[in-house]
Formats: C-alpha cells, sequence, structure tokens
C-alpha cells in the first residue's frame, strides 16, 4: 500500500495518539514541550495537515520515547504524506470538518438518511438541485460546494479497493421530490445501478414501519478496530467516538436492517417510484 495513501496516514496519526497516550502525556503538555500551539497538536491528530513535517514527527517520537524503528517508519509516511494531498484539501474552505477525511480511509461504511439521499450515493443533478433550494444565496459558495460534493462521491465510490458501504435510506428521503420529477428520476436510476455493485447494498425503510430515527448518522469503521460515528447536524456536525454510544447506534442500524425492504425488494420499490414519476 502506497505510503501516502489515506490508510497510512490514518495509519501515523492513530500512531501518534497511541504513543502519547502511552506516554500519558496531554495535548498541552505536549505542546508546551515542542513549543507549539495547542491547536497544531489538534489538527495532527485529527488528520487535519497539509504538510506534516519529518521533523515534527521525529519529534513527537522521541518525546514520547517510540523505538527508534516505528519512528523511522511514521516519518517515511509523513514524508510520502507531503507529495500527495487528499482531494479536501482542494475544497477546504467549504469542506467543513474531518468528516471527508476519515469517511475517504473508511474500510466500511454504515449510513442511515432521512430526509436527504446519503452524500455519497447522490447524483450530481441531485446535488445541484440541493444546492440549489435557496440555503446558500452566493453562487460561488454554492458551485464550490457543488463541486467538493461530486469529487466525494467519485474519491470514494471510485477509488481502486472502495469501502463497504451499507446505506438505509428512509423512504421520506425518496418521497421529497429534490428538483423535481426529472431529477428525481435520474437519481433513483442512479441508485439502482450502485445498489449493483458488489461493495454496495441499498435498504428502503418503509414510512409505514415507524422506525424512523430521529435524525440520520453515519458510522466509519477504520480498519478493524477503529471506527467512529457522526451525526450530521448544524452547525457543524458532532462526532461520536464512546463504545457505548457507537454499540447503540449499531444496534439501532441492526434493527432497522432487520425492518428493512430486502434488497430485490428495494430495486423494485426505488424503480416504482421512478415509473410513478412518469405519469402525468
Amino acid at each position: 500500500m502506497a505510503q501516502g495513501s489515506p490508510v497510512r496516514r490514518h495509519y501515523l496519526v492513530s500512531q501518534l495518539k497511541r504513543l502519547r497516550a502511552q506516554a500519558k502525556m496531554s495535548q498541552e503538555q505536549v505542546a508546551k514541550e515542542l513549543g507549539w500551539d495547542t491547536s497544531k497538536l489538534y489538527r495532527i491528530e485529527n488528520g487535519r495537515f497539509v504538510r506534516l513535517t519529518t521533523e515534527a514527527v521525529a519529534a513527537l517520537c522521541r518525546l514520547y520515547g517510540s523505538s527508534d524503528a516505528l519512528r523511522e517508519e511514521l516519518v517515511e509516511i509523513a514524508k510520502a504524506a507531503r507529495k500527495q494531498k487528499p482531494w479536501w484539501f482542494q475544497h477546504e474552505d467549504v469542506a467543513g470538518n474531518a468528516f471527508y477525511s476519515l469517511e475517504n480511509e473508511a474500510t466500511r461504511i454504515q449510513a442511515y438518511a432521512m430526509g436527504v439521499i446519503p452524500g455519497l450515493l447522490q447524483h450530481p443533478d441531485y446535488i445541484e438541485a440541493l444546492m440549489s433550494r435557496g440555503l446558500l444565496p452566493d453562487p460561488e459558495e454554492r458551485q464550490k460546494r457543488v463541486a467538493a460534493r461530486i469529487e466525494r462521491g467519485k474519491s470514494v465510490l471510485d477509488r481502486e479497493v472502495p469501502p463497504r458501504i451499507w446505506a438505509i435510506i428512509d423512504e421520506s428521503a425518496l418521497r421529497c421530490l429534490v428538483g423535481g420529477p426529472e431529477v428525481m428520476r435520474t437519481q433513483f436510476q442512479h441508485l439502482m445501478e450502485l445498489n449493483k455493485r458488489p461493495n454496495i447494498d441499498i435498504q428502503v425503510l418503509l414510512l409505514s414501519k415507524g422506525m424512523a430515527q430521529p435524525c440520520g448518522y453515519t458510522l466509519l469503521h477504520l480498519g478493524d478496530a477503529d471506527r467512529v460515528g457522526y451525526i450530521d447536524v448544524l452547525p457543524s456536525g458532532h462526532f461520536f467516538e464512546g463504545s457505548n454510544e457507537l454499540a447503540d447506534h449499531e444496534h439501532r442500524f441492526e434493527y432497522m436492517q432487520a425492518a428493512a425492504l430486502p434488497l430485490d425488494d428495494t430495486q423494485d420499490f426505488i424503480r416504482l417510484l421512478a415509473d410513478e414519476l412518469e405519469k402525468p
């Protein structure tokens, strides 16, 4: 795996966090020892660095008392990361928090959506219509956000080894005519095509099941052990990593999987909705 790849970057960050915990040092203590602003260490540990220097990595490793072998490995990853900027740094002014970087590194994604189609599964026409609903009056910012959303989908769905995605879409998201019938027909066709991919499973949770949750959420699995949850709420979303909270949302997802339409029935249902939009 390429040293500058997102997974290696996540490995670098996770190792630095592990070493700090092992050394029993707070972020404030580390920043004081190295003469840094605390925000610098915060950005490093949240993967929000653009140019993490090899000197900074080496300094952290020495402070934490890591082995020479691990220090050399992490320095090499940092060196490679400087050469390969992740896509979202080109859209940093509209990319918001660390969600894009974590999503880009995820090996498995579980998403529950209500009201709107999940971001990764949105067709460009749907994205355009969504961004044109009056919430973003500045056309320049709107186009930047559209470009970021489209780049996001390509980066995750079309990468060499894409993540395993299981999406549960509340029927309310499909009934909301974003952009009108033509846009929704295109979006429905897009969902049906995505559902044919071996790494993507989509289910519809019917309103009649009464299983809708208070809000949509995403569970990102980062390798075999790490995972993080995200709730897309204003103003900047909410991340959660506590084991109890993660387990609760995992159980909710399993219950919804059991209640939602099976995969084949989901395809038929989406096709039916598309056909209904053809009627006068």
